[in-house]
Formats: structure tokens, sequence, C-alpha cells
């Protein structure tokens, strides 16, 4: 693929999936939070959790911005990174596509898988390009898309295995919600260390967690049990991050880290 082409896809892209959001504004589709909050299972978080994802289209649009600049048809960082970027930022418009007109959850849940494929590929490329001055910005960005992902993905596929009458599994719904969580950090954990604990990843995977934690804790036992193990999950990435932080210190510095 040229240059050229690459950087208009990004540009395309990165737009498109910061405007598909306003369908329910317009009368078009319900909002993301409210179709996952309508459910309500216990491990999906809070309804404010989603909000994470202005952040997320705000860093995208930046990041559309520079690809739009000359100076990015050179990067090494960016032809490395941009055909899985064009292709996140259209698979996340067409999730939000689909999530929005309240498409089936199966659907939802292989766009989603390939999402997280494609941002942890991301992450692990930006990473190991230590020094490019992209990395400012492509870092937090998809940092954040990632590690939110981690946790979307495990309740996307939640959700399938609900919707075909698989989930729960005979167990109580705060055992099941449990081993969605425990899912999600048998990936997080991972690949927070494998990118030396990226405080954007941390940060997004936490977000969630935390969001689990506050909805879930107020109910009493059992679903409390639910929360608290969120925030436990929420504690072990945020050690694992801090110590990766700290023991920079005592390596050669990288800038944009």
């Amino acid at each position: 693929m040229s240059d050229t082409r690459r950087q208009l896809l990004n540009v395309i892209t990165a737009i498109s999936q910061a405007a598909v959001p306003a369908m329910p504004a317009l009368g078009i589709g319900i909002s993301v939070g409210a179709r996952d909050g309508a459910a309500s299972p216990l491990e999906v978080p809070a309804g404010y959790a989603f909000s994470i994802w202005g952040l997320i289209f705000l860093l995208g649009l930046i990041y559309a911005v520079q690809q739009a600049l000359p100076s990015a048809r050179q990067s090494s960082l960016y032809r490395d990174i941009g055909s899985g970027a064009w292709m996140l930022f259209g698979l996340s418009t067409a999730w939000m596509v689909v999530a929005q007109l309240n498409g089936p959850n199966a659907v939802l849940a292989t766009i989603i898988v390939v999402m997280l494929v494609i941002a942890i590929r991301i992450i692990l490329a930006a990473w190991d390009n230590r020094g490019d001055t992209g990395r400012t910005v492509v870092l937090p960005l998809f940092g954040l898309y990632a590690g939110w992902l981690t946790l979307a993905t495990a309740l996307n596929v939640s959700g399938v295995l609900r919707d075909f009458g698989f989930a729960p599994f005979d167990l109580p719904d705060w055992q099941y919600a449990s081993l969605v969580l425990l899912a999600a950090a048998l990936v997080a954990i991972p690949v927070l260390m494998r990118v030396r604990g990226l405080i954007w990843y941390a940060a997004a995977a936490i977000w969630g967690l935390v969001a689990v934690a506050v909805k879930d804790i107020p109910m009493g036992a059992p679903e409390a049990y639910v929360g608290y193990l969120a925030a436990v999950i929420a504690t072990v990435l945020l050690l694992v991050s801090a110590n990766y932080q700290r023991a920079k210190h005592r390596e050669p510095p990288y800038p944009f880290v």
C-alpha cells in the first residue's frame, strides 16, 4: 500500500469512528452505554465508564491530523502500524453502528475480538519502535484502546454465551461474572508485562474494573464479591504497572515511553 493511501485511510477511518457515536443524537439507534447498561450483568461496568471512548476518539482525531502531515509519509512507525490502525478504526466504526442499531452480540463479539488482536499488535510494534516521536500519540491512543478492549472483549464474548444459553453454566450469576473478569485478567496481565507496564494500557483496564466495583459493591453479598474481585484485579494491574515504572529508572532512558 502506498504511503498516501495509508495516510488517507487512517484519516477517514479515525474521523468516522468519532462521528458514528452521534447517531443516537440524530434519532438513529441507542447509545452504546445505554445498550450495555440496559442488560447490566454483574461483569459490565457502570455506564459512566464508557465515556472513555470520548478520550479515545479525541486522540484518534489528533492521530488523524498527524497522519495528514507530509512528515507522516516517511515515518517508519506509521508505516509499521498504519494498516492495522485504519483497520482498527474501521472495525470500531462498524462495531459502533451494529451496537447502536441493537445488532446481535455474536457479530459484536467477532468484531471486537479482531479489534483486540489488532490493538495489541499495534502497541507491541510501537513499544519496540523506540525513539520515534510519533509514539507521543500512538502509545496513549492505542494503549487506551487495547486496555479497554481487553475488558470489552471478555464482556462481549460473555454476552454471546448468555444469548445462546451456554452461560452462566449453571453457576450463580456472581460466580459466572467473576470468571469473566478473571478471563480478562489472564489477557491483561501478560500484555501489560510485555509492554513493561505501559501506563495507558493499565489505566484503561483499571478504569473499567473500578467501574465494575463501583456498580457491584453497593449491591451487597453475593453480588458485591464481583466488585471486590474487580478491585483486586485493578490493584494487581496497578502494582504491575508501577513496578515497571520504577524499573525504568534503572534502565537507559527512552523518550515517549
